[in-house]
């Protein structure tokens, strides 16, 4: 499977969750690659030299002056999420000192994340305060995203974020209709798992370059939507996430051909939780320089009369959690008229699209919906099939 090393524009989006993804293979894995965008985004406003160019490139903009506009531009799409059980945290955590330039703490709300002064000389102290404030922030769906070795004498700047979501539909599955069906793993084992399942209306393809089935489902709030592609072998996801590899604009090439067809979909319940510390990754995206001690490029962080020389990031860490079942947040007793559309489609002739095979999904978020090429990945992830 080839991967990029080199430095290539907007390799953030093309390249960062599958670089990911791929290196921790025949594994359930979710992670955010738009909560890594936002404090790089951040970071790009105050960096200069080598690390302003390397970070305006991975992040596909072409000055510095644009860089607010990263969340500015999906607020609208970002803000009510909160009303469907998302919680988002994005955090840059700096050591609690007078060194650091006031502006670049107060004006973290634009770029989509706080900064937070927190004191590094005390490491266990410093990593059960920031845990803390992680579980308070997500109601204890997420624990721990620091150990104590993250922390240490020499720690400068640390980007942490925390995802959870619990999946609710635009249209929720109807929980009459989950049944236990056979799932097949990759090496041909099968396990059993709640399959849910669905007749109704939806954006679809199949492609036979890829041997793929991709459905996009509407959630249950404006400009977000779940991408699923399932292959039709057990063992054809690592030849999608090579063809993806090679083209990273294939889903986006998809969603321009993409039809509106009827469709039995069949889709699993599932969990994942992940975590990630994303330092090697962005390194091998093209990122290299402010992670650099003695010269990151991040001095303007600092006032200018500071007794610091330098700053520079320390840690980039995450821990994601996704959960999928037939209504989300919607808790309620089946009624006919809630599930209307399923009883529309019951005698018309639909496409099957079982995803009882290893699969790759993405939660996009889309501040303008008639543009499919502004799709921004909440969540990106593989499922393999149930945790033993």
């Amino acid at each position: 499977m080839s991967t990029f090393c080199e430095m290539k524009f907007n390799n953030l989006r093309n390249r960062l969750a599958l670089e990911a993804i791929i290196d921790n293979p025949k594994h359930n894995f979710v992670v955010s690659p738009l909560l890594v965008r936002f404090p790089l985004c951040k970071l790009a406003s105050t960096a200069v030299g080598t690390s302003k160019n390397n970070l305006l490139s991975i992040l596909g903009i072409k000055s510095s002056n644009t860089s607010q506009n990263c969340f500015i531009n999906l607020k609208e799409v970002i803000t009510p999420l909160k009303d469907i059980d998302v919680m988002l945290i994005n955090k840059i955590l700096v050591n609690y000192t007078n060194d650091i330039d006031p502006r670049f703490i107060t004006n973290g709300p634009d770029y989509g994340l706080r900064v937070d002064k927190v004191g590094f000389d005390d490491p266990d102290k410093a990593v059960s305060f920031i845990n803390k404030g992680i579980e308070r922030g997500t109601l204890k769906r997420i624990h721990k995203i620091l150990d104590t070795k993250d922390i240490n004498n020499k720690t400068s700047i640390l980007v942490i974020s925390a995802a959870f979501f619990k999946v609710t539909w635009e249209f929720p599955f109807d929980i009459r209709l989950t049944k236990n069906m056979k799932f097949r793993r990759h090496d041909g084992n099968i396990s059993m798992v709640p399959m849910m399942s669905k007749t109704s209306s939806y954006f679809y393809l199949k492609d036979d370059m890829t041997n793929t089935q991709c459905i996009n489902i509407k959630l249950a709030s404006f400009g977000l939507s779940m991408t699923i592609v399932v292959p039709q072998s057990s063992s054809g996801l690592e030849k999608f996430l090579s063809h993806l590899s090679n083209n990273p604009d294939l889903l986006r090439g998809f969603y321009k051909i993409m039809r509106y067809e009827t469709v039995n979909l069949m889709l699993p319940r599932f969990k994942i939780k992940s975590n990630i510390e994303w330092n090697k990754y962005l390194e091998k995206i093209g990122l290299k320089q402010i992670f650099n001690e003695s010269e990151s490029g991040l001095s303007n962080i600092l006032k200018e009369n500071s007794k610091f020389k330098n700053m520079y990031i320390s840690k980039v860490k995450q821990r994601s959690f996704i959960d999928v079942d037939e209504m989300g947040i919607f808790r309620q007793k089946p009624v006919r008229e809630f599930f209307d559309d399923q009883y529309f489609h019951k005698n018309t002739r639909s496409i099957e699209m079982i995803a009882d095979r290893p699969f790759y999904f993405i939660i996009t978020l889309q501040a303008d919906i008639s543009n499919p090429s502004d799709m921004h990945e909440l969540f990106t992830g593989v499922y393999y099939g149930p945790d033993f």
